[in-house]
């Protein structure tokens, strides 16, 4: 059984080779078994933590090692990547600003180029770094932590609780208008934004409470305009896993008995529904949001809606609303 430490493709007796090396000191050979190209250029978490166990003299010694491998590596691209991401390994506590900056850069790479990070924990170990050097990551590293924590990988997660901000990822039309607007809108819509992503399959009463309890003071029509113009945007493909919640929760806010019915808020809603890039739980969150409209608001865009929606699934979500 392999340990839990350890990341699944890690051969655990390259892993205990590692461990022995770090143990007893032997920094030249520690420094070439990591360099070894027949190994891969990957270290997992497994290798990774006994690197990070070493006494920080032990560390200091080694980093001085890859340092000097630095400038004569550049002509060998994996080799000088492999350098900078073991020095992060090492790091804590003694990084310098220009490793700092090289780390931010190979990470904001990956961000730009990954949705999320696979069976790789260089991102992990990279961001580890930075954090530990009292560093803040950026939104889109934020990001793309929080997808690959979604998608399994258990060491971005362990990160992500020392990371509370962005509320929503960049990078989707609608968030990045949110992240725009929230300085200005002030600290009770920057409240309501984990309060939307807790939203749950249907609008609780404890979920209602909440929500009015943080917009408190502000004008509903207000409240209206701007979930509005972020449901608008949404509706043009809202798929981020964190953020996705959120665009229900902002379907139920518009929804509310607190907030006035508008034919806009029926045609947002609608489009939720309508459009075939959004996910599956968006489009079920504006049909029951439409469903739940004062008065019965929403039924004859319900109707259109199950003339014309051809997504098997969702057609059957508004036959349901339409005939409770």
């Amino acid at each position: 059984m392999r340990t839990p430490e350890c990341s699944p493709w890690e051969d655990e007796g390259r892993i205990a080779f590692i461990a022995r090396l770090a143990a007893e000191g032997d920094l030249s050979e520690l420094a070439e078994a990591l360099l070894q190209p027949a190994a891969g250029w990957d270290e997992g978490h497994g290798a990774v933590s006994r690197l990070r166990a070493m006494p920080r003299q032990r560390r200091m010694a080694l980093a001085d090692l890859l340092v000097r491998q630095l400038e004569a590596s550049q002509q060998v691209p994996e080799k000088h990547e492999r350098l900078w991401l073991l020095l992060a390994a090492v790091s804590r506590g003694f990084a310098e600003d220009s490793w700092c900056a090289r780390w931010n850069g190979m990470l904001e790479r990956q961000a730009a180029e990954l949705w999320w990070s696979q069976t790789s924990d260089d991102v992990p170990t990279l961001a580890e770094a930075l954090l530990d050097a009292g560093r803040p990551l950026s939104g889109e590293v934020v990001g793309l932590l929080r997808r690959s924590a979604h998608m399994g990988l258990g060491w971005a997660q362990l990160l992500l609780d020392r990371v509370p901000e962005p509320p929503l990822n960049p990078g989707e039309p609608w968030s990045d208008r949110v992240l725009a607007e929230l300085p200005e809108l002030g600290d009770p819509w920057r409240k309501l934004i984990p309060h939307l992503r807790a939203a749950g399959p249907t609008p609780g009463a404890r979920w209602e409470r909440t929500a009015a309890a943080v917009l408190d003071g502000i004008d509903p029509e207000a409240v209206r305009r701007t979930a509005t113009a972020w449901l608008a945007l949404a509706a043009h493909g809202a798929r981020d896993p964190w953020n996705v919640t959120a665009v229900r929760g902002l379907a139920w806010l518009l929804s509310s008995p607190t907030v006035p019915p508008r034919p806009e808020t029926v045609r947002v809603l609608g489009a939720l529904v309508e459009r075939p890039s959004v996910k599956t739980v968006v489009a079920g969150a504006g049909i029951r949001a439409l469903a739940r409209l004062d008065g019965g608001a929403g039924r004859d865009e319900l109707r259109r809606l199950a003339g014309c929606v051809e997504h098997t699934a969702t057609r059957k979500q508004i036959l349901r609303a339409l005939n409770p």
